[in-house]
């Protein structure tokens, strides 16, 4: 008798794979891949199906969307009537949990009993962050990470443009590992070399070595600013190296992959390694459904006409996408949402998306070297002529202008200190300033 709910879990699981397999034929592949694919089905209470997304926040767009057609693929393969409702992890009906004895998520009542250093932001969470089809492999990769049981791929790179999700990706599972108990180090590259460069002045470099190399998650991101860094680019290596010996997993993030980031063999290769997945922007339906929950988190109800218009515009990132948001939103707010303010919006927004800040900063330099007619290795090298001294002026006021701290461009630079990059920049932006051309053939 014990044996019957496993029973009838099990021909439940089996009826929905099936009713999945009939959704993957009537659907468009993107369109079941960003919403359906690895859902479950839960339970059946009275006449309702409840079934389990990929993620929390896909629950009400599905449940407003896409139930309709879930429904009528439920009744053709188990020929029966039932209504179909999509609920986030751990609200299954009926007592226990449904995360209960799977993963490592806790009610939000509950204190994580990880610990943590570095810092996490608080709202990234997997159950606010949206898959897509352009995010669904690194969302995977990092997820699996802290399933339990799981055969987990360590180390995973995210990489991709500015403002594509990847530092929500990695708190997301700094936080949930912490829920699990796990010891979590979080950290931008910046603070790796922070702390490692003040352990350095302070002789205690066997403190930072012995804090770092005993988590069971590393995180690293923005790690294209270690670019030019060899004493901090060794003891990443060493880091990951300890970490892994002890059985734990590494998660980096950059604006590139390892082999264009200008990193050391032996780091490049570690990270190679493992699993590297690019985040790609939304498509036109995912779009859609993004600024629809952002609405519906800001409790605004935005027009139908204002979620098409904004969800027609290819944003190259979610960053900009949540700015032609919240500029719907303030202008509702102001009772001055029309065609014509919205579209002002969106024209400034994709203006400047489209400008330099667009190509990555291997790109840019890339571009800015060739309308110098000099290499790459030239511009950032240490030669001093002439043309190369103004190709590294544009260069350094470009990336400052597209918000690189002056370290972060001297990094860029192979390694020049802050205070030099500072007057090269201004150097640069005169040069930009008196030369329209230049301008327009950058923008281009």
């Amino acid at each position: 008798m014990s044996d019957a709910p496993t029973a009838n879990r099990h021909d439940l699981s089996w009826d929905w794979q099936t009713v999945l397999g009939r959704l993957q034929v009537d659907m468009s592949a993107g369109a079941f891949d960003a919403w359906l694919e690895g859902s479950r089905a839960l339970r059946i209470a009275g006449e309702t199906l409840f079934v389990e997304p990929r993620s929390a926040f896909m629950c009400d767009w599905l449940n407003e969307r896409m139930v309709v057609v879930v429904e009528r693929a439920v009744a053709a393969v188990m020929d029966r009537e039932l209504r179909v409702e999509f609920i986030a992890r751990g609200s299954e009906p009926g007592g226990e949990a449904a995360s209960a004895g799977r993963g490592i998520v806790r009610t939000a009542g509950e204190r994580p009993e990880g610990s943590l250093i570095g810092s996490v932001n608080c709202s990234f969470t997997f159950e606010r962050y949206l898959p897509a089809l352009g995010n669904r492999l690194a969302y995977d990769s990092c997820m699996s990470l802290t399933e339990a049981g799981d055969l987990s791929i360590s180390p995973v790179v995210v990489y991709g443009s500015p403002g594509m999700g990847k530092t929500h990706l990695l708190h997301a599972m700094a936080r949930r590992a912490m829920t699990a108990g796990w010891r979590v180090a979080c950290l931008s590259a910046e603070q790796f070399t922070n702390r490692y460069m003040d352990a350095m002045r302070t002789q205690r470099v066997g403190g930072f070595q012995s804090e770092l190399r005993r988590v069971r998650l590393l995180i690293v991101d923005d790690l294209q600013y270690l670019a030019g860094r060899k004493g901090t680019q060794d003891e990443l290596v060493h880091t990951i190296d300890e970490v892994a010996n002890g059985g734990g997993h590494a998660v980096m993030a950059g604006e590139l992959p390892p082999h264009q980031m200008d990193l050391p063999e032996r780091l490049a290769s570690r990270l190679m390694a493992g699993i590297m997945v690019k985040v790609e922007p939304f498509q036109m339906d995912e779009r859609r459904a993004y600024i629809e929950l952002m609405a519906r988190e800001q409790r605004v109800a935005l027009p139908g006409w204002a979620v098409d218009r904004i969800a027609g515009c290819e944003a190259p990132s979610v960053r900009v996408l949540q700015g032609a948001v919240n500029a719907a939103i303030m202008l509702q707010r102001s009772g001055m949402l029309d065609l014509r303010q919205l579209d002002a919006q969106l024209t400034h927004l994709t203006a400047t998306a489209g400008s330099p800040r667009a190509l990555d900063d291997r790109s840019m330099l890339e571009l800015i070297a060739k309308q110098f007619q000099v290499t790459f290795d030239e511009l950032v090298g240490r030669s001093r002529s002439g043309s190369v001294g103004e190709a590294r002026a544009v260069a350094a006021a470009v990336l400052h202008g597209r918000g690189r701290s002056f370290a972060q461009v001297g990094a860029a630079l192979t390694g020049r200190d802050a205070s030099t990059v500072k007057g090269i920049c201004k150097r640069g932006q005169e040069l930009l300033e008196g030369d329209a051309g230049l301008r327009g053939r950058l923008a281009g």
